[in-house]
This record gives C-alpha cells, structure tokens and sequence, in this order.
C-alpha cells in the first residue's frame, strides 16, 4: 500500500490492550479508526480491530497517530504529574 493511500486513513496507536490483549487488540500496534465524534464525545474509539470488524473502544487506550509527508508522526503524551504532597507530622511540622 502506498504513502498516498495511508494518509487517507486514520491511525491510533494501542497503549493498552486491557482484558482484549491477544484477543482482539494487541499494545503497541497501530490500527485503523473511524472518526465518529459522537463516540469521541462519549470517550470511545471505533478501532478496526485484529478480527477486522470496527468495534469501540476506551479512548484513553489509544493515542491517535498523524500522517506526514515522509511517514506517520506520533504526537507526545502532554501529562501533568501531581505536585508531591510533604508529610506533616502530628504537630503540624513538615
């Protein structure tokens, strides 16, 4: 299949395949979707999946992949960690 064909498409990379690992997903590969923003809205994705029918699944397993001109490009996962919390003591001391 050629470049061309490919950026038609739209891809999301599996980070986590959950109680689907071997069966239908499998972590790590990318896999075809369907846009359909009302599912988005809902937090789901429509993934071709390994049986090659479209099914929904959690957003939050996928991330989704952009098409480029040399290839694909995976965007970076923008994560803002929890500021560490300082034991306080019982008298109130940190």
């Amino acid at each position: 299949m050629n470049l061309q064909k490919l950026k038609k498409k739209n891809f999301a990379l599996c980070l986590d395949a959950g109680e689907y690992q071997g069966v239908s997903l499998f972590a790590l590969k990318m896999y075809e979707y369907i846009p359909d923003p009302v599912s988005e809205a809902q937090g789901f994705l429509r993934i071709i999946d390994e049986e090659e029918e479209p099914y929904y699944y959690d957003a939050k397993a996928f991330v989704k992949i952009k098409s480029a001109s040399n290839g694909f490009l995976i965007p970076f996962l923008k994560t803002k960690f929890p500021k560490k919390k300082q034991a306080v003591t019982k008298n109130g001391r940190r």
